[in-house]
């Protein structure tokens, strides 16, 4: 009787053991992986070059020769000012303010009708469209 007791108590203490430094392990891993990590700034990934290669079939002397070329451009709509109040513009379906930056252009300027968009070569003015046919005014 006492051996079929032990047998059956030994593998539970033992499993209970297990159990128990298991969990103390998964709690160890999981403080480690707690603390905020710093990863790469969005400077670093914008200087990252693009690891696709684009290539283009051309002929040389009479034969097909795949060769690199270079990588497509995108073209974006242009920028459209849909309305400027106070020091705030809707550039294209989102709002911005002096200071903030546009496909390259700094906001520098916010006035009634007009934004003033300036890179490091370029100054843009963008202008508020004439007839808005969606502002409708109901004067009493």
């Amino acid at each position: 009787m006492k051996k079929l007791l032990l047998s059956v108590l030994l593998p539970l203490t033992i499993s209970a053991n297990t159990l128990n430094s298991s969990h103390e392990t998964i709690k160890t891993q999981i403080e480690e992986i707690k603390p905020p990590r710093s990863g790469v700034s969005n400077k670093q990934i914008v200087k990252v070059k693009s690891p696709f290669l684009y290539l283009k079939t051309v002929k040389r002397n009479g034969k097909k020769v795949t060769v690199i070329a270079e990588k497509k451009r995108i073209k974006l709509a242009p920028l459209k000012l849909e309305s400027a109040i106070n020091k705030n513009a809707k550039i294209s379906g989102k709002w911005y303010k002096e200071g903030d930056r546009v496909r390259g252009y700094t906001v520098m300027k916010v006035s009634s009708g007009e934004v003033l968009l300036k890179s490091k070569r370029k100054e843009l003015k963008l202008y508020l469209k004439q007839k808005n046919d969606k502002i409708n005014f109901n004067v009493n």
